[in-house]
């Protein structure tokens, strides 16, 4: 039975180290995606939202969600403006088609950003496919020197 060289022992350590690091990395990775994807379907809700009521007649009825099924009655402003997030707390007001275009560039840095994380998803991947082989053969290698 071949043994394990004290180099390979190492290059097998500094693998499977590598390919635990990659999957910590990969989880990350996913959660990071699935929160892009959250904030997309609700930037582009809300874009859609403001497309159904942005031909409204100023103080129309409308209900408003609070979330869980809960709504309150409300009506449109006067002056059709609506308040817009533009992050830490700072809300402005815009035009319905002003809200529309602000929102649709953030839908587009979304979109950019989940790009992005796929491909260093990708890249990570297939990283951790390109090293798997050496590190199964010396796993077995090291199991037969064993004799597990």
């Amino acid at each position: 039975m071949e043994t394990l060289k004290a180099e390979e022992r190492e290059r097998l350590q500094r693998l499977l180290a590598e390919m635990n690091d990659g999957q910590a990395v990969l989880e990350l990775l996913r959660q990071q995606l699935s929160a892009l994807a959250g904030s997309l379907s609700e930037l582009n809700m809300t874009v859609g939202a403001l497309k159904a009521i942005k031909d409204l007649q100023p103080s129309t009825d409308i209900l408003v969600p609070l979330g869980s099924d809960t709504f309150i009655p409300a009506k449109l402003s006067p002056d059709g403006r609506v308040l817009v997030g533009l992050g830490a707390d700072v809300m402005v007001e815009r035009t319905p088609e002003e809200a529309i275009k602000f929102l649709e560039a953030r839908v587009a840095e979304v979109e950019k950003a989940i790009e992005q994380t796929r491909v260093e998803l990708g890249k990570i991947e297939e990283r951790i496919e390109a090293i798997r082989p050496e590190a199964e053969r010396l796993l077995v290698k090291a199991k037969e020197a064993t004799g597990k």
